[in-house]
């Protein structure tokens, strides 16, 4: 686990993401639902997989119901990466 300057810890997951891709496919990922391209929730958990809470929120959601979310992580990926 890294650790961040502003006291804020950030797990790189499963997929071994570096915080600046994984804010890459947040955002590729708003822009597809937003369009209406499908995504799977597979992307999407794996996605938010070092956030708990926006992770389990996921798994009750589908299709737009993600956007807020993954807005959520890309504002605390903002805050990591600053």
């Amino acid at each position: 686990m890294a650790v961040v300057d502003c006291k804020v810890a950030f797990h790189m997951g499963v997929a071994g993401m570096t915080p600046e891709y994984r804010r890459t496919l947040i955002i590729e990922t708003i822009r597809a639902l937003q369009t209406g391209v499908p995504v799977s929730k597979g992307r999407v958990t794996l996605i938010l997989e070092p956030w708990p809470d926006l992770f389990y929120d996921a798994m009750e959601r589908e299709g737009k119901g993600w956007i807020n979310l993954l807005q959520a992580a890309a504002a605390r990926m903002e805050r990591i990466l600053k």
